[in-house]
């Protein structure tokens, strides 16, 4: 239903993405470097049975290419030194404005993926809320394995804890990025759950716009490849939001090794 729009989105990549999309999606690692060296925790992994190499997509990230299925039971994922995550989702991490001491806020934090790898970096405050909370609920224990703190805020608390200095955004969106993980959602998903996700992407970026404190960065990302959701969603809020400034942007397909992002950062005046 959206093979149009993706077309337009891709431009000459079209053809290659959806043959990539016939292919197994790959498993990958996010290194935690608050507790271990990559080389060193690839080599303990290695002690465990399961293989990996680095990936060129993050400097966190290694590509399971055998024993993915020892994960879960392995000691480096018991102890935090791993978390399952897609190596493009780790390179949108990485594009994050991250400073000593800053107050940062993942706003669509779902399961907490993005929290956990910014925590990792830097000595900032991180905090994690989610309009549906229950996304959240293994986050403590995640945050705790990791050695890294996490507050996890309800909408009340939110506004209490305002202002910060980043807020990522990382909405709901089409998935068509990682269309290798869910295949049934290309035929799913129409223009009208387009048009709907676009309106709930603006209301977002609206609404998480007055959390971000003068001079901070608001971010925005998808796992989408759909210009309608990526570009056209931060062009609208620039001309919305006079002042605001892109400071940086950036979009990821499957042929760049994980699943298909797309991230921006802005600055707020002040």
């Amino acid at each position: 239903a959206l093979e149009g729009l993706l077309r337009e989105s891709l431009g000459a990549d079209f053809r290659p993405v959806m043959e990539r999309f016939r292919q197994r999606a790959p498993v990958f690692l996010r290194v935690n470097t608050r507790l271990g060296d990559p080389a060193a925790v690839a080599a303990q992994l290695a002690g465990e049975g399961i293989e990996t190499r680095p990936h060129a997509l993050s400097p966190t990230a290694l590509e399971v290419v055998a024993g993915a299925r020892r994960v879960h039971l392995s000691r480096a994922f018991a102890e935090g030194l791993v978390e399952l995550q897609d190596a493009a989702s780790q390179a949108v991490a990485d594009m994050m404005p991250l400073a000593e001491g800053a107050r940062v806020l993942d706003y669509c934090a779902g399961g907490g993926g993005k929290t956990l790898a910014m925590a990792a970096r830097e000595g900032a405050r991180h905090f994690a809320h989610d309009a549906a909370p229950q996304r959240m609920r293994d986050l403590p224990a995640r945050a705790e394995r990791a050695g890294v703190a996490v507050h996890c805020l309800d909408g009340t608390a939110l506004e209490d804890a305002a202002p910060f200095d980043l807020v990522l955004c990382d909405v709901p969106c089409s998935g068509s990025g990682a269309w290798r993980r869910s295949p049934e959602a290309k035929w799913r998903t129409t223009p009208a759950d387009l048009d709907r996700l676009s309106a709930l992407q603006e209301e977002i970026l609206d609404r998480a716009a007055g959390l971000v404190a003068p001079g901070g960065h608001l971010a925005y990302a998808t796992c989408s490849l759909l210009a309608a959701e990526n570009g056209a969603r931060i062009g609208r809020f620039l001309d919305a939001f006079p002042g605001w400034v892109l400071r940086s942007e950036r979009r990821l397909t499957p042929l760049d090794g994980g699943d298909g992002f797309y991230a921006a950062v802005m600055r707020r005046p002040g």
